[in-house]
Order: C-alpha cells, then structure tokens, then sequence
C-alpha cells in the first residue's frame, strides 16, 4: 500500500516545486573603504551559470532562481574576491549589501570591467534571466588598447577635433571655448587624483552630459571617492622632463562625515629630449568633502599646475639633414655660454570647483557643480624690425638660392658649423645697441624728445590671459525598475584678454610700436602705422602693452535631457539637446589701419543650436551585444574662425552660421571571462564648417589671415579590438583603426591682409575635395603580449603601426589663380597641387613593474620604454611651407616643401612609488 502511495506523492511534489514561483535576487556592491558603489562588478550564482552585473548604482538583479539558499563569487578588477552565502525567499528576495576590499597590492584602482574567473560562469547564460545593461563607466576596449599605444603618432580618434571629446572635471566641462581644447597642463602633474574616469564613447548614451560624437569623459576630484593612502612617489624620464616628484595624502572618510586630499608634484628638466628646450612644473590639489547626511555631500576642489618651459619647432627636412638630426630646434643659440631659447612657453590657471550631490529618494539624485578660473598663460617669441633672422629661415635655406655656387656654399655653412644654425644673441644685442634713435612727439605728447637704441630685436610675450565661471546641473530619476531619465543644464561666462608685451629688450631702450608694414604699404593714411592712435609715436619699455590689445567675450548655456530603457534584451535611449552661443571681440586699441572698426565691441553674434541622439543595443546574452546609434545636430562657430584678422579689427567673417553635424555607428561587442571585445563601423558628415587660421604672405610680407567657407568632410572607419586571456596569466591584445577621412566640398576662400581691408584673394574656389584630412594617422594597428608573474611583476612589448598621415596643405595652392600659368599634369602642376603623405611608421614599446608589500606598506616600480628599436623617422605633423608665395615663378618645384616634426626615438619613463 506505501509503495503504491509513494509514486504520486513524488510526482505531485514534482509539480510543486516545478510550478513554484520563481524569485529575484537583489542586491549593491559597495567599496569598502569608502561606501561608493562598484560598477561592473560581476556576481556568479555558484552551480547554476546564472551571471550578475551591478549597474552605475553598485546595483544588481538576478531573476529566475528558485526559493532557497545559495553560494554567490562576488568579484571585480583591482578588488578581493568574495565568496557568500545568501538565502534567497519571497517574491523579491532579500535586498543585501556587500562589501569589496581593495587587492592593495596591485595598486591599481577599480577598472569596472567585468572579471569572472570561475568555472561556472563558462556555461552559456542563455535564458539566465535578466541580461547584464552595457555601462559605458567602463573603460572601454578600444580605447584602452590603442588609445595608449598610438599616442606617439598623435592618434586622434575617428579623426575628429578637440571638440568632439569634452572633458568633465568634477561635472563641468573645462574645453576651451575660443578653441574646443582640453589643456591637460592645467592640471598636469596631478596623477594620483585623477584615476577616478567615467567615460562615454562615440554616440552611445551619457549619464552625465549630452556629449559630443566623440563622447565625453568625466573625471571624479571628490576627496571621499579617493583612496585611503599616504603616497611618495619618484619618476625619471628623458621626454618632456627628466625628473618628477610626488605626494599625496587622502584620509578616506573620517568620522563626522568629512574626507580631504592633498597632493603635489614638481616636475623638472634642465634640457629635456631635445636640445635647447627645457621644464619647470608644480602642481598643487586639495579636495575637501563634507557628508551632511548619507544622502547630502559637498565637495570643495582647488588645483592648479603652474609650469614653464623652452619649446621646439617644426623645420625643414632639408634643415633636418644639414643638421644631421630630426630633432634640430631653431629656437634657442647660446648667450654668455649658455643656451638660451627664444619660444617660452608658461600657464598658470588655477580652477576651485563647489560640488553638491543629493539623493532625495532612492531612485532619484541631483548633482550641481559651480566652478571659477582664472590666470595668465602666454609663449615668447622673437620680434624683429628688419630680416627674419631665424636660422631655418626658409629664404636662406640652399634650396630656395638661384646661385648653384652660393647655395653649396650656404650648404657648406649649415651643415659644418652649428652657431649658423642657432640663434645669434650677440649679434641681437650689437644690432640694439648701435641703433640710437631719436622719436619726436613721442607717446603723443608734444614736444616730448625721447633719445635712446631703438630695438631692432626684442623678446615680446604674448599674452592669453582668461578668466571664466559657470555651472553644470544634472537630475536622474528612475522611472519604475527599467527606465530612467537625465535632465541637465549649464551655463559659461568666459573672457579672454589677448594682448602683447616687452619681454626683454635685449640691451635696448626702447621699441617704437607702429607696424613697420603700414608704415611702407600705406604712406598717405594718416596713423596708418600706429598701432594705437590714441598714443601716436608710442614708446614702449619692459612690461608694457602694445602691438595688439583686445578681449574674448564667450557666453554659453544649454539643455538637454536623456531617456534611457532597460528591458530584458533590449535598450534604447533617446535624448535631445539646446544650446545658445553668444559672443563678441572688445577692442581695446584704435588701430590705425582700421580707425573706426578697431576699439569698443564689435557686433554680438548669436547662434541657436540643438542636438539629437538616440540607439538600441540587442543584449543577445550576458556576453553578446548587437548595437546602433545616431546622431543629427548643429555647431556654432568658434571664436577663433569668426573674425577677419582678430588682432586688430572687429570685422566678423562673412556668412557665419552653424555647421551641421550628422553621424551614425553600429557594431558588436563581446564580454567574457576571457575575452573582451570590440567591432564597430562608424560615419560622420560635417558640413558648412567655417576654418580660418593666422597667415604669413612672404610675397607682400605682412601678417594675414585665411579663411574658408562651406568646408565639408566625411569621416569613416572601422574600429576593432580584441582582449584574449588564454592562460590566467597571459594577456594579448590586439586592436586596428581603419580609417578615411576626406573633404567633400570645394569651398570658398579669402584671404586678408592686416595692413589693408581688401581681399588679396576674394571669394576664389578651393579644389580641395577628395583631399585628405590631416593631422592624424588614418589606418593604425596594435599587437601585445603581457604576463603577469605570481609574485606581483608584470611585462608587457606592444608592437605598433600607424599609416595614412597627411600633411596639412596650403590652400592658395589648390586653387585655379595659382596653377594657370602651369600645364596640366606636368611635374610642377602635380608638385603644386598633391597633397604629401608621411611614411608608414612602427615601433616597438615595452612596459613592466612589480611591486613588493612591507608589513603594511607597498612599493611599486613601474619602467615604460618606449620606441624599442630607435625609430628617428617616425613623422607626427607636417604642412606646407607657403615658400611659393614668394617664389618668382610657380614652375620652380624646389620650393613645394613641407615643415615637419619628428617622434622621439627610444624614450623611457621609470617611476618608484611607497605607499601606506
């Protein structure tokens, strides 16, 4: 009778448990040392495949497990792994918190990329319930594969400007809005303090900003997001500078809610890689934090990072071979014995940022960030009154001498004796001081005599003071479990004072500030030659202004909000954006040249912009992702291409309006224990572009500008990268851009000349399309090996490729007035018109370290040696030289040259750190 009972009570126990309702695992991973949320942290639930990621809240859910206990494998980059033991009842399950120590002895923070190593999570996590969101604070693929490895050729991602990749310091963006860059030398030198990035790349959805189609990046400051840590370090370099000191200390959170950092460094060569040039450098951080309550915390950042240095140009490649090296540098020549460079670069722009974070609810936060700059930043140069006394000068050059004779023997000169490939600061100071001069009237005074050497050569500094304010808001709110939405705003007030200085008179008295050009160009107008007429005749000394003196108005504010959805394969996000630009220049000089069109404000340009972007990504597991964005929007112009000649008029170019912006991506991504990937295809149409850059016309010998209209270009590629783990300690990496980006139109361009309002060129046709964009190489490659030892040493050699880099070109040449004395396809037709190409290039870069533990300390050394094999051909820009402009006829292809800048060859970077 039992037996007979037995079977149907196991089978209806079957059917109970099998229609038992399934529950959801929830939990957060949070930093032990300091309670901030850990994303990308993956949690295996151990025996059944079933794989977890926390998402930007240290936030995970694993659905589908059936009521009982379990064992989960907690675990994330530069952490302890952590094994647990959880009960999993009720419809929901229960909502834990755990906690993750930091691995010190790797000392490296947490890079939020999912790495699970055991057994179980190999099995497919097919029909696992809820698959992992993609979270773009990852550090991703591609990027940290190449973006390291092609820095020595000056890789530009997807080609793009400056611009297309803000920079968030502590939720502000710092680009600068004259010209869209980031200078990193604000804060340079500061590299213990800014680890903590959160990136967003290409199109894809951004949490804290609308970002660009490059992306955005932000970069965390708080004092209570940094480690807990006491930390010297020393570096030795022979790059940019040979030594480094640092230190910085972080308390973590203290009791009472408050958190602060401190760091400083000191950066220093006497002559750095090339010859002639040299660094000083200081930085300086403190971070305070004041936690109000556990949802309220405000944060008060300072830094700055004053530095000077000698800098190196760009010459000729036939100046490089005289010279015997790629690596010669016209800017300095000795004085009393000692090197003396005449380029001096120098910024100090110290930033204080307030920043509130507010979580009123559990799905909700608010972060707001005020921020305040200001400083002084400029580069000295060499002015002169007669010949340009510059050794590389390309007059004198023996290419550009008509006597066969004269140029061997000016060939002869360059190449056996240095000092005529220097600067001659002697020769300076004997030219000052046998030129006394009498100045009547001068300063506009009446009667006033001024007797004394006029210069013939100075030092002048040209100034590029700014000061600026503003603030960013973002508001996220969680709309249910599966949705949420950004609202943001923000808003800049920025001035920029550019003006001009004595630096040094080299044994003069004084300069006389007139424009040595109007004064022979225009004879009959009245003031034409000074530079301010209200001071006629004006004398200048050390320290003082004149040349050119005007501000940069820039007022910017926008908004934008963002929808993101998260459903079980799929998620998408839309999100939109609206901006307005408003600027004008405020001269603060009456040039002479332009009397009624110099001084006060010019007029106020305004440009209303908007943006729209939107994607899916096909969650085809927890490992496979299919994706697509798109993006539809308008630019305004930057300051620096919307006047005609800047310097000294309020002329605005003609035609200004925003560019247009369209662009789309899609590809596939792979996240495994053992593998990461990326593969994506992207296209972006830039149109209507405005470009105008400062001129040197050797023909007429002034200053002038060019600018053109209707620039349009198209950029495509593919980017792939792939990171394989095929033993536990052995790495490979391998990464490809494969890139073409071109002009597509054939704009209109003109040309001005500072001493005149007429158009030396007006309105003339461009043949630039199909020509290729500069400044970046378009197809590279990358192929690395990396172990890491058991006993905490690592050893990586990189092996890289770079091609496709195009030189800038001179757009006078490529228009129908320059070649229509020449025959068509005849050598000085193509020489005239071809755009040049630098060679391929390869190197080979090793990196290692290891690190040692010390009762509780550490100390860690870390040796990068890059350029292995002593690559000193390895071209990083180059343009054309605008030598035609003065050539006596355009059939003389001696004159097509480029001016070039090299790579160093075998560089190293050593750095010994001890940490408690």
């Amino acid at each position: 009778m039992f037996q007979k009972l037995l079977l149907p009570a196991l089978l209806l126990l079957l059917a109970q448990i099998m229609n038992a309702q399934t529950v959801t695992l929830r939990g957060r991973v949070l930093d032990a040392e300091n309670n901030r949320p850990l994303t990308d942290v993956a949690v295996v639930v151990i025996g059944t495949g079933q794989i977890g990621v926390t998402d930007q809240n240290g936030e995970f859910r694993i659905e589908g497990l059936q009521p009982g206990p379990y064992n989960l494998a907690i675990s994330s980059k530069g952490f302890f792994p952590l094994d647990v033991s959880v009960n999993a009842n009720g419809n929901d399950g229960p909502a834990v918190d755990f906690q993750l120590k930091r691995d010190l002895a790797t000392d490296t923070p947490s890079t939020p990329i999912p790495t699970i190593t055991l057994d179980e999570a190999e099995s497919d996590s097919e029909g696992a319930g809820e698959v992992a969101n993609l979270l773009h604070a990852s550090r991703d693929v591609f990027q940290t594969i190449g973006g390291f490895g092609w820095s020595n050729y000056r890789f530009r991602e997807r080609g793009y400007d400056s611009d297309q990749f803000p920079l968030y310091l502590n939720g502000v963006e710092i680009n600068d809005p004259e010209t869209g860059i980031a200078f990193f030398g604000e804060f340079g030198g500061l590299n213990d303090v800014l680890r903590l990035r959160e990136s967003s790349v290409g199109l894809e959805a951004c949490d804290f900003a609308f970002s660009e189609v490059g992306g955005a990046t932000r970069i965390d400051t708080r004092a209570s997001s940094q480690r807990k840590q006491i930390r010297a370090s020393y570096a030795l370099s022979n790059r940019s500078y040979d030594h480094r000191v640092m230190l910085t200390a972080s308390t973590g959170l203290m009791p009472g809610g408050w958190a602060v950092t401190l760091s400083g460094s000191h950066r220093w060569a006497q002559e750095a890689y090339v010859q002639g040039t040299f660094f000083q450098g200081t930085a300086y951080f403190l971070s305070v934090d004041k936690k109000f309550t556990p949802k309220q915390n405000l944060n008060l950042t300072i830094l700055g990072s004053p530095s000077i240095r000698g800098r190196a140009s760009d010459s000729f490649e036939e100046m490089y071979d005289l010279a015997g090296t790629h690596y010669y540098n016209p800017n300095w020549g000795y004085q009393n014995g000692d090197k003396r460079n005449a380029n001096v670069a120098y910024s100090h722009q110290p930033i204080a940022l307030l920043r509130y974070d507010w979580t009123p609810t559990p799905t909700s936060s608010i972060t707001a960030t005020a921020y305040a700059q200001g400083g002084k930043s400029g580069f000295t140069r060499l002015e002169y009154l007669g010949g340009n006394p510059a050794p590389d000068f390309n007059r004198n050059l023996p290419s550009a001498l008509e006597d066969p004779e004269q140029a061997a023997l000016q060939a002869d000169l360059l190449r056996n004796n240095e000092s005529a490939r220097q600067l001659d600061w002697l020769g300076f100071y004997e030219a000052n001081r046998n030129s006394q001069e009498t100045v009547l009237n001068a300063n506009g005074i009446a009667g006033n005599t001024v007797t004394g050497n006029r210069a013939q050569f100075i030092i002048e500094d040209q100034r590029g003071d700014s000061k600026e304010a503003g603030f960013n808001g973002v508001i996220s709110e969680a709309l249910g479990q599966r949705a949420k939405i950004q609202l943001g705003a923000h808003y800049q007030w920025y001035q920029g004072r550019n003006f001009d200085t004595v630096d040094d008179l080299l044994g003069a008295d004084y300069w006389l500030d007139i424009n040595k050009f109007a004064q022979q160009d225009l004879p009959t107008v009245a003031n034409a030659r000074d530079n301010d007429v209200n001071i006629p005749n004006h004398v200048v000394r050390k320290g003082e202004t004149f040349g050119y003196n005007y501000d940069e108005n820039i007022r910017n504010g926008g908004l934008w909000t963002q929808v993101q959805a998260n459903m079980r394969n799929l998620s998408v996000f839309a999100g939109g954006e609206v901006k307005i630009n408003n600027f004008w220049r405020t001269g603060r000089l009456q040039n002479g040249r332009y009397a009624d069109n110099s001084l006060g404000n010019s007029e106020k340009l305004n440009f209303n912009t908007y943006g729209a972007k939107g994607g899916l990504t096909y969650k085809m597991n927890g490992r496979n992702y299919l994706y697509a964005n798109g993006f539809i929007g308008t630019r305004a112009p930057l300051f620096r291409d919307a006047f005609l000649s800047p310097r000294i008029r309020n002329e605005v170019v003609p035609g200004l309006q925003p560019s247009k912006v369209q662009s789309v991506e899609g590809g596939y991504l792979l996240r495994s224990p053992r593998l990461r990937g990326r593969l994506t295809g992207y296209l972006t149409q830039f149109k209507d572009e405005t470009d105008a850059s400062l001129f040197y016309l050797y023909s007429l010998g002034v200053f002038g500008t060019t600018i053109m209209r209707g620039v349009d270009r198209q950029h495509a590629g593919i980017e792939a990268a792939l990171e394989a783990k095929p033993f536990t300690a052995w790495t490979v990496n391998a990464a490809a851009n494969l890139g073409y980006y071109h002009y597509t139109s054939r704009p209109l361009l003109y040309v001005t000349q500072d001493n005149s309002s007429e158009l030396i060129v007006n309105g003339a046709t461009v043949y630039q399309d199909n020509f290729l964009v500069p400044r970046t190489p378009q197809t590279t490659g990358l192929l690395g090996l990396k172990y890491e030892g058991k006993r905490f040493w690592f050893a990586s050699l990189t092996a890289t490729f770079a091609d496709d880099l195009w030189y800038d070109f001179d757009r006078t040449r490529r228009t129908a007035a320059f070649v229509e004395t020449l025959v068509k396809d005849s050598p000085a037709w193509n020489e005239a018109i071809d755009q040049k190409k630098a060679p391929a290039a390869f190197s080979l870069d090793f990196f290692g370290g290891k690190s040692w533990k010390v009762n509780r300390n550490f100390i860690y050394l870390n040796v990068g040696v890059n350029n292995l094999l002593n690559n000193q051909n390895i071209v990083i820009s180059g343009r054309d030289s605008y030598r035609s402009s003065y050539a006596n006829t355009v059939e003389d292809t001696r004159l097509y040259t480029q001016e070039l800048t090299y790579a160093f060859g075998i560089n190293y970077f050593v750095s010994l750190t001890y940490r408690l």
